[in-house]
């Protein structure tokens, strides 16, 4: 497809394209702007009509990612987008589990819940829950796209495995590890329950990290993904070490800068009000650059460093590309100054190529607030102490 690099920057300019490209751009547009039901409708249309086989792959890959995270299964089906080969096969086999199994459903008995945190050796906030009546301790990450549970619960919270086709999921490095999938019939924090929530298991010592400089090992009991974040108000208090949940509500007239394209993703400005467009990951304690930012930032300086870095499974020391200094702008009164940004592993968003990705760091002594109902990031730092 003609200028398909160029749209996975977000460049959405149409001259000299043909007409079901000019399509294809305005639904990424819409898409951006919070209006991925009518950005979902554009790609339909494409997708069944298109002979042209990248804007068909493009279209798929987006389409199943809007549907899967809304879980919307029968779209799925009705497309044939669980058949598409261009979608990757473990995703499709979860896509079909999750179809045959019983709706999630939330429950709040409060509209609001406040509870203490702490937080790993890697920077992501950890809350206790429980899981089928047990307690244990969650990590609460915004770039794990499913909840994840390690083996030991399966067992300790009496936990059913749905046993069907191998599966394996992949981490921030491009690896891919096996991984099997279950329903938790009950997670309960605090005043929130959800029911039959979808999950996947993934062996004990996936979940261990491991510093290689102090031999500390981080054990994770499991992690809630953006499929149950996406569903709550969140906020994050770093500073008062304490998550606040609520029961989302509609407002209007929000300007919204958070949208989902297979990661949640936040627009923001660099220098000279250039868009620029990260990633948001709650479960890194450090924010990213991509290779894409290279090209619309002038004057960064860049140094290879050794870096300490990776995810599950392979946290080791690296010589990496590091920033030294950038700038990004959240709003017109609000800008995030990082030091030391080091490059992205891998990509991390569908189809579109992030200009970085935001980690806890960006929220030190403050708070974050994820209200993904109204596509809506806040970053708080105040004196007041209520």
């Amino acid at each position: 497809m003609k200028g398909i690099e160029e749209m996975e920057k977000f460049d959405f300019v149409t001259f000299e394209m043909d007409d079901e490209q000019k399509e294809f751009v305005s639904a990424l547009k819409l898409i951006t702007e919070g209006k991925e039901c009518l950005g979902a409708e554009i790609l339909k249309d494409l997708y069944c009509k298109s002979h042209d086989l990248s804007l068909r792959s493009g279209c798929a890959k987006i389409l199943f990612e809007l549907f899967f995270t809304k879980s919307e299964w029968k779209q799925l089906e009705v497309l044939g987008l669980l058949d598409d080969q261009s979608i990757d096969q473990s995703n499709r086999i979860i896509a079909r589990a999750c179809s045959q199994s019983e709706q999630t459903t939330f429950s709040f008995l409060n509209d609001q819940i406040c509870m203490p945190m702490k937080l790993s050796i890697s920077g992501s906030p950890k809350i206790d829950v429980m899981i089928n009546g047990n307690k244990k301790c969650f990590w609460l990450d915004t770039g794990a796209g499913m909840t994840v549970i390690s083996n030991s619960l399966v067992k300790d919270c009496d936990i059913n495995i749905v046993k069907d086709e191998e599966l394996k999921v992949g981490n921030s490095t491009n690896q891919n590890f096996n991984t099997d999938f279950a329903i938790i019939d009950s997670i309960v924090i605090q005043d929130l329950t959800i029911l039959h929530q979808p999950t996947l298991v993934l062996a004990n010592d996936l979940l261990m990290i491991q510093n290689p400089k102090t031999e500390e090992i981080m054990k994770v009991d499991g992690i809630i993904g953006w499929d149950i974040i996406q569903h709550i108000c969140l906020e994050i208090d770093y500073g008062r070490k304490r998550v606040i949940i609520q029961k989302p509500k509609q407002k209007d007239s929000v300007e919204n800068n958070l949208f989902f394209c297979g990661y949640p993703i936040l627009k923001v400005k660099g220098k000279n009000q250039v868009p620029l467009y990260f990633g948001l990951d709650t479960g890194a304690n450090k924010s990213h650059f991509g290779r894409p930012l290279l090209s619309k930032i002038d004057d960064l300086k860049i140094e290879k460093r050794m870096i300490l870095s990776g995810g599950f499974g392979d946290v080791k020391e690296r010589e990496l590309d590091s920033v030294e200094n950038l700038i990004v702008y959240l709003n017109e009164h609000q800008s995030i100054s990082l030091h030391n940004v080091r490059e992205m592993l891998t990509d991390l968003a569908t189809f579109f190529k992030l200009d970085g990705v935001f980690g806890s760091d960006i929220a030190k002594d403050g708070r974050m607030v994820i209200d993904y109902t109204n596509r809506k990031f806040e970053l708080v730092f105040t004196n007041d102490a209520s």
